[in-house]
């Protein structure tokens, strides 16, 4: 006996978009960040920090889309009860977009974002996290996806938002 094994793959899996994201709009208010970690900081002696994460006086903070995007996911993370959205820029980039420390999420998966779309609220401990990851799982900076005037506002605050170009989270 012979079997045949046939393995097709669609047009969608073939158009791989490599388009990188472009971040127009800060995350949250830069005005309300009150202090921050920056993207590659020592988290531990084997462990960097894989996105920026932003912290503020208020737990009223809403969180905003960064760019445009198809929300892929809605984690509950799993040491914390709040939330990671994980956002494509496309349905086939190879980037990921993840907030980490959402809470009162009002999309859902599948949904068209657009740049500055309110997606929830800052999580527990009055903090959210933007990690950008390509597809090899290496997180990237997400300053180098920044508009000029993203960069900007982030530099108005500190001028040491990265530490790395790029991470293993």
């Amino acid at each position: 006996m012979i079997f045949l094994l046939v393995a097709s793959c669609s047009d969608d899996d073939l158009l791989i978009d490599q388009t990188p994201p472009s971040f127009t709009v800060t995350q949250i208010p830069m005005d309300r960040v009150s202090s921050f970690i920056a993207f590659g900081e020592s988290l531990t002696p084997t462990q960097q920090n894989p996105a920026i994460e932003y912290f503020t006086n208020q737990s009223d903070i809403e969180v905003r889309a960064v760019s445009d995007g198809v929300v892929e996911d809605i984690r509950m993370n799993i040491n914390i009860e709040d939330f990671e959205v994980w956002i494509k820029p496309s349905n086939n980039s190879n980037w990921l977009i993840i907030y980490d420390h959402v809470l009162d999420i009002n999309i859902s998966v599948g949904d068209q974002v657009d740049a500055g779309q309110i997606i929830g609220v800052i999580g527990i401990g009055n903090r959210t996290e933007l990690q950008v990851n390509d597809d090899q799982n290496i997180a990237r900076c997400p300053l180098q996806f920044g508009t000029e005037n993203f960069v900007q506002q982030h530099i108005n605050f500190s001028e040491e938002w990265c530490t790395a170009e790029t991470v293993i989270p």
